[in-house]
């Protein structure tokens, strides 16, 4: 018989899905890139446009509501003149939603100005975004910026050829795969960036477009 029998004790209880790290923790990011980049560009009244892989690094440090990042980069054209830049930018609110100011300086240089390129002193503002994909090690990365004009007073600056920034914008779209249980990370994403300088009433626009590669050490930020 089934007299002998004994129902179950209790209630069963459905499993509990894994938690998710936003990874809106400490983070520091070191990541060293490369941009397979075309470049469109006025010079000496012709408009030419030339392909050169641009070459920088990008650290990144913040905790869950205020941040650094630093941000160099150069290039080589042949046919027109190369860039250098580096900034440096604020990084305020959480990673879902970050606000950023900033201030850098872009050179403009040939082998008949290396020693003393135009520079372009410049403030930057804009928005940011990274969002974490469920738990594949994936985060999505969007980034859009506009330069704000400065002063350029330094000897050998642009203000020396009579040359200033007019406006610029940069933006960004980027994939960011986290190796599971190392600190490595590779990105893959498209970059842009539009700059036009002023020389009295004359402009000078260009404008750089890329694929990007690049990938390095991450610590935190899970």
């Amino acid at each position: 018989t089934a007299a002998g029998a004994q129902a179950p004790i209790g209630t069963p209880t459905a499993p509990t899905a894994p938690v998710v790290k936003s990874g809106a923790g400490g983070e520091l990011r070191v990541t060293g890139f490369m941009v397979q980049s075309e470049r469109s560009m006025e010079f000496n009244n012709t408009i030419t446009t030339k392909n050169a892989p641009i070459k920088g690094i990008d650290v990144l440090a913040r905790s869950k509501f205020i941040g650094l990042q630093f941000k160099s980069l150069t290039s080589e054209f042949e046919g027109q003149p190369n860039i250098t830049s580096a900034d440096l930018r604020l990084l305020l609110f959480p990673p879902q939603f970050t606000v950023m100011i900033g201030a850098g300086r872009r050179a403009l240089w040939s082998d008949l100005n290396a020693t003393s390129p135009t520079q372009f002193d410049l403030g930057m503002a804009g928005i940011s975004s990274t969002i974490v994909i469920g738990g594949t090690g994936l985060r999505t990365n969007l980034t859009a910026a506009m330069y704000i004009p400065a002063g350029q007073k330094s000897a050998g600056s642009a203000a020396t050829s009579g040359a200033e920034l007019d406006k610029g914008m940069e933006g960004e779209a980027s994939i960011i795969y986290r190796v599971p249980k190392l600190p490595l990370f590779a990105q893959v994403g498209y970059r842009t960036e539009v700059f036009t300088s002023k020389n009295g009433t004359r402009t000078t626009p260009e404008e750089v477009r890329g694929l990007k590669i690049g990938g390095g050490f991450v610590l935190g930020g899970r």
